[in-house]
């Protein structure tokens, strides 16, 4: 019997949903893709490879990501249409990646680690809002705070702090930013009313981070303080 052209349609609809949902990192492939961040504005996605391990067939999708490598990175994906590429990189490394399809191979004898900041364009959000101001971190200290990427979507900075530094006070945009460490976080934050917190994190964690007052950084411990701030243009002035 012949559907109906509204049920043919309805079902080849829920057919090419299906198929995008089984692509998506997370359903395709759970056991090496796990989620950290979630929320309108950003997904966060951390990605594990054990030494030549190989990844099923998933799908990043638009408008792309920030990918922060944890560790070195020698990885090969593979497309559809049998397409190789080969990609390397240090830990710490970052990079803007475009949507794509492929599965993965881990060619390295250590294991890989590396997380992906995926920003979302919720209806009717605009950049319009991104505007930093004059104690901008980037503006006023960029020796500490470098801004290594900038498109549509986010701006990204590197965060630098010695052993035992005390920065100027700054602020940062009024945006949602995700933080990923890549060293353990021992540090003061003191505002500009006087009030002061302390926040620790070990490496390589990845958080959601809200916009907040003007303060300084300093950094308690022994060792250099290092992370990356992803800021979501999309997030301007956004809720939790």
């Amino acid at each position: 019997m012949r559907l109906p052209c509204w049920i043919s349609a309805a079902l080849s609809l829920w057919a090419i949903l299906a198929h995008a949902q089984s692509l998506d990192p997370l359903a395709a492939d759970p056991r090496h893709y796990t989620r950290e961040v979630e929320n309108p504005w950003v997904r966060v996605i951390r990605e594990k490879m054990a030494p030549h391990e190989t990844m099923r067939m998933h799908q990043h999708p638009a408008p792309g990501a920030v990918i922060i490598l944890l560790t070195d990175r020698h990885n090969r994906l593979i497309a559809p249409d049998g397409k190789i590429q080969e990609l390397g990189g240090r830990a710490g490394d970052l990079m803007w990646s475009l949507p794509s399809t492929h599965r993965s191979e881990n060619l390295s004898d250590a294991a890989f680690e590396g997380v992906q900041i995926e920003p979302r364009t919720p209806a009717g959000a605009t950049a319009a809002a991104f505007v930093p101001g004059k104690l901008d971190a980037a503006a006023i200290d960029p020796e500490h705070y470098h801004v290594e990427f900038e498109n549509e979507y986010v701006r990204v900075l590197r965060v630098t702090i010695g052993p035992h530094q005390k920065l100027r006070q700054h602020t940062h945009p009024n945006a949602g930013a995700v933080l990923v460490q890549l060293t353990d976080q021992n540090l003061r934050l003191t505002r500009a009313d006087g009030t002061s917190s302390l926040s620790k994190y070990p490496s390589r964690v990845a958080r959601w981070v809200e916009p907040g007052p003007a303060h300084q950084d300093e950094n308690l411990a022994d060792t250099p303080l290092r992370f990356i701030r992803v800021e979501l243009k999309l997030a301007s002035g956004a809720a939790k």
